[in-house]
């Protein structure tokens, strides 16, 4: 962390280091599988500015009867003594406008990556976590979030693409229809 390597390259490093350890692995009778992308930030179709985030992750879980979970997580990546926590309170709200329960700040240090809630950013609470006990609230489903994985198989990085665009779009209507 400490050499001219820029934050996209290191988190782009570190996605793929999830899906190179994790993917297709099998940890405790539980198959594990793993989805990385990065997100564009630069240019005229740029998803990090309509998504706050550097980083979409998704795990998938799945037990040896077939019963399997997956949720997504969005990730904003900053080198902690460079932050401008401002700005950093501004792309955790427009995370937070895709999901609350599934975007965390990665906060990278000469002694590893800190990570944060979003809602905490903007609440400004600065109490961090270590990156394994980040791996495990969202293996215990306490962060991550169900409904921000792409529709199909599992890995279908087409899949991706589309639902990440999606979400980026510049405008949206949700319909959320209850019968009484």
């Amino acid at each position: 962390m400490r050499g001219l390597v820029e934050e996209p390259d290191i988190t782009s490093r570190i996605g793929q280091r999830l899906e190179d350890r994790f993917n297709g692995k099998r940890l405790g009778g539980y198959r594990v599988r793993v989805i990385t992308e990065t997100i564009t930030s630069h240019g005229g179709k740029s998803l990090e500015k309509p998504l706050g985030t550097d980083l979409y992750f998704a795990f998938s879980v799945e037990d040896a009867v077939g019963n399997e979970t997956s949720k997504g997580v969005l990730v904003q990546a900053k080198r902690e003594q460079n932050c401008d926590w401002t700005e950093l309170g501004e792309q955790c709200r427009r995370m937070k406008l895709v999901t609350q329960k599934g975007s965390v700040v990665w906060l990278y240090r000469p002694t590893g990556i800190g990570v944060i809630r979003s809602t905490d950013v903007t609440k400004r609470i600065s109490a961090s976590m270590d990156s394994t006990s980040f791996f495990d609230l969202v293996l215990e489903c306490r962060i991550g979030d169900r409904r921000k994985v792409p529709h199909g198989q599992f890995g279908d990085r087409n899949s991706l693409k589309t639902m990440l665009k999606d979400l980026g779009a510049k405008n949206a209507v949700w319909l959320d229809l209850e019968q009484v």
